[in-house]
């Protein structure tokens, strides 16, 4: 008999990544313990055939392209909800964890009433460069924590990639909300919500968790030297999906910081207007100054 904890992962045409989380899962023992949801946002590389054909117990729930993060695990979690669930596990297909993680992360959560609790990730072939993991709240926003070995450490807010929630966080806030941030930034708005109804938030570094990076069109990291035309990294300030959504960032800032939000939001959108002038220079100049 299973248990009522259902581990949600919304994939979209990473086949291989999204079979090798299974696999994890698998020899971890991870897949005999616990129900699994694959929610499929309509991928077009036989990703929902090819996990039915090799791990036929697995839940696939399906969407049609526009699902994106948020709405994935929304729709995971309204599912396993009713099927009643007493803890969701969100996981993003790019992770790797030892066997022990999920079952402590879970026996953490049943011991600590109203606590949501995460991982911290190190990205996969180096030794300490954080992936994904607990964030403290600052003034000059949220900032990734160094959490000691073996230890689990309170946290403000966490990434998605690797969370346990109880039930009773959808009963206080419901679920997350696709609308407001599709894609990046849903976790955040989401626990941000959480911890402000009063739920608790972690970051456990008792085991070994890798992530698997990857430069995302929608969210470039280095936006001077990034790819393509100039004025790119200004357009996606007005794509929902985008990592540089206006929308999502007026949302987090605000619910986080309230007036001082807005400051940080004017900066950081200023800051976006200045870098995006700048990539009209020669490429030799920007080098320069990116050093």
């Amino acid at each position: 008999m299973k248990q009522a904890v259902y581990i949600i992962i919304p994939v979209h045409n990473r086949k291989a990544l999204t079979l090798a989380c299974l696999e994890n899962l698998q020899n971890n023992g991870d897949l005999q313990k616990y129900q699994v949801i694959v929610v499929d946002d309509g991928s077009s590389d036989r990703t929902a055939e090819e996990v039915a054909e090799n791990y036929p117990k697995v839940i696939i729930l399906k969407g049609d392209g526009n699902l994106w993060w948020t709405g994935a695990i929304a729709l995971g979690m309204e599912y396993a909800y009713k099927q009643g669930a007493e803890y969701f596990i969100w996981l993003n297909d790019d992770c790797q964890f030892s066997d022990r993680t999920l079952t402590d992360l879970i026996d953490f959560a049943s011991t600590h009433q109203n606590s949501i609790i995460g991982c911290q990730g190190i990205e996969i072939g180096t030794s300490n460069q954080i992936a994904f993991g607990g964030k403290v709240k600052t003034w000059k926003g949220y900032r990734f924590i160094q959490p000691l070995s073996q230890m689990v450490t309170p946290c403000d807010v966490l990434s998605g990639n690797i969370v346990c929630l109880p039930r009773n966080v959808v009963q206080k806030i419901g679920y997350p909300n696709p609308k407001v941030a599709p894609h990046y930034g849903g976790d955040s708005l989401y626990l941000i919500l959480a911890q402000k109804a009063g739920f608790s938030i972690y970051v456990d570094n008792r085991n070994s968790v890798y992530g698997i990076s990857g430069e995302s069109k929608l969210y470039p990291q280095n936006w001077l030297m990034g790819k393509g035309k100039a004025l790119d990294i200004l357009k996606l300030v007005f794509v929902p999906q985008s990592g540089l959504s206006w929308r999502i960032w007026l949302n987090i800032n605000w619910q986080a910081y309230g007036v001082w939000g807005i400051v940080m939001f004017c900066k950081k959108y200023l800051s976006i207007l200045l870098i995006t002038i700048l990539r009209f220079l020669p490429l030799e100049l920007r080098l320069k100054l990116s050093r």
